[in-house]
């Protein structure tokens, strides 16, 4: 993000090019990509995310396009328009700006975030807490550090299943036994959610969209297996410490993304963590 102040950046933020909905699901996939029964993974470097040009408050990588960065290469992975992992300054932060048609999600990795919009809600969330607002018809808020560190958090947008749903907006504050060496849902969706052994799923946030969000945060060598059904396909991102690839055993660094999308039938993936790791799945 190209930006001087708060006040630039928050106009370029809400001015993001719109997409139809007409997207496959975070979860889904088209009936023209059912055509083998392999499973593709797409792994995306942490060196090629985009990196804004830093500011005295703000550091942002976008893993797709957003705002002055457009790739046609990374508009999307299905429903999933928009995953930025933001560091922002105490005292600093996203001033007042609208929002529409849009499910607006934050997990908070460090320090606290300030969350305030024009329905009336204010909070402030720490660490592993989720911050959830379906922009709808519109809705104006603000996303602010009023804490004494560095806010790390990741903001993902995710495509409604149609334009025009009624402005909401929701929080979870979850502990770290909550997380820890399994998957918990923080988000679920209009869908089924995976049977994926080691799940936690309380109360979650609930989206217009068939997508199902995760979270783990895992010692050294904990292993996960994942199935991922029919026209299903996740995303999954290391935001601290380190993973093993799905089925490959390929290392990749902290923020490393990989697009998983099965064709056909079940397909089974497994992940790994040499050392401890914190990472979010979308499927």
């Amino acid at each position: 993000m190209l930006y001087q102040d708060t006040m630039e950046h928050t106009h370029r933020r809400s001015g993001l090019r719109t997409t139809t909905t007409e997207l496959a699901g975070a979860g889904q996939m088209t009936d023209a990509a059912d055509a083998t029964s392999m499973a593709t993974v797409a792994r995306v470097p942490h060196s090629s995310l985009h990196l804004s040009k830093p500011t005295w408050w703000l550091e942002s990588r976008f893993h797709f396009s957003f705002a002055d960065y457009w790739d046609p290469a990374r508009e999307n992975f299905g429903v999933l328009r928009v995953l930025n992992d933001d560091l922002v300054k105490a005292g600093a932060g996203f001033g007042a700006h609208p929002h529409r048609d849009a499910e607006i999600f934050s997990y908070v990795v460090a320090g606290q975030l300030s969350h305030a919009d024009s329905m009336g809600n204010k909070e402030a969330l720490p660490r592993g807490c989720v911050q959830y607002m379906s922009a709808g018809t519109g809705v104006v808020h603000s996303e602010m550090n009023e804490g004494s560190e560095t806010c790390r958090f990741l903001q993902l947008w995710i495509t409604p299943d149609r334009r025009g749903h009624k402005p909401q907006y929701g929080s979870s504050v979850y502990d770290k036994a909550d997380r820890h060496n399994r998957l918990l849902q923080i988000l679920g969706g209009t869908g089924a959610s995976p049977a994926w052994p080691k799940t936690a799923k309380p109360q979650s946030i609930h989206l217009h969209q068939d997508a199902n969000v995760f979270v783990s945060e895992s010692d050294p060598l904990t292993r996960f297996e994942l199935s991922l059904g029919p026209k299903r396909q996740a995303y999954m991102v290391c935001i601290e410490g380190g993973c093993w690839g799905v089925s490959t055993h390929t290392d990749f660094a902290t923020l490393n993304p990989r697009g998983i999308s099965p064709r056909g039938k079940h397909t089974h993936t497994h992940t790994s963590s040499p050392r401890e790791a914190t990472s979010v799945r979308i499927t």
